[in-house]
């Protein structure tokens, strides 16, 4: 297979997925059902667009590791002994929260995400809040660790080595989610998680951390909306 091919199988997941999240997010603003540039937690036609985003992206990312090999070890899906894994993932954490408390005063990252809870005023609102958290804290996690720790480290790993796969997978991890001044911060952790994907060989544990930070991050914005 052509080098040319494999990157743009290895694009493909990304492509898609926010094809489709500008596509719904336009549909529904033509609706008259989101408006404004900040998102909801309790908008239930925004958390229904969120979490289609996830399922789209898992399932291109699936089609992509296919396309390039055998899927477990493409997506670097390999068991860590429970022992290892769970020190890794805990001391990952901690290192991702220090970067976090180090940085977020300087630029503001998560301010300036513009993710707010909303009112929990209607059964809809609390319908969406759940699949929101759903989608932050384990379909985020799970998916992105696939895309950036798994699809797209391996090949940088192959092709260039360790070093640059992790700072490589870590640089477009922050960049895809298009917000400047919480580039650091989720740079600084896509570092954390690369070091943990090269040492343990495998996505388990960042998933792990990654929905930990995700969860933080959830509560943070609950609390700030209370």
């Amino acid at each position: 297979m052509s080098t040319v091919r494999v990157w743009l199988i290895i694009a493909a997941p990304l492509v898609v997925q926010f094809a489709f999240a500008g596509l719904a997010a336009g549909v529904l603003r033509a609706l008259g059902l989101i408006s404004g540039d900040s998102a909801t937690l309790t908008s239930l036609p925004q958390a229904l667009v969120l979490l289609g985003a996830y399922v789209v992206l898992l399932v291109a990312i699936l089609l992509a590791a296919r396309a390039l090999g055998e899927p477990r070890e493409v997506l670097a899906l390999r068991r860590v002994p429970f022992a290892q894994g769970a020190a890794m993932a805990g001391a990952g954490l901690v290192v991702g929260i220090v970067i976090a408390l180090a940085l977020e005063p300087i630029f503001h990252g998560q301010a300036s995400q513009r993710i707010d809870a909303g009112a929990l005023d209607s059964p809809a609102a609390v319908i969406a809040l759940v699949i929101s958290l759903f989608t932050i804290v384990v379909a985020a996690a799970i998916c992105e660790e696939l895309y950036f720790r798994g699809l797209l480290y391996g090949r940088l790993d192959t092709r260039l080595g360790a070093a640059s796969a992790i700072v490589g997978s870590a640089g477009l991890f922050g960049l895809v989610h298009f917000e400047p001044n919480a580039f650091p911060t989720l740079f600084g952790l896509g570092l954390v998680l690369g070091v943990v994907r090269w040492r343990s060989g495998s996505v388990a544990p960042g998933i792990a951390i990654h929905a930990a930070n995700n969860i933080l991050a959830a509560v943070g914005i609950l609390m700030a909306s209370s």
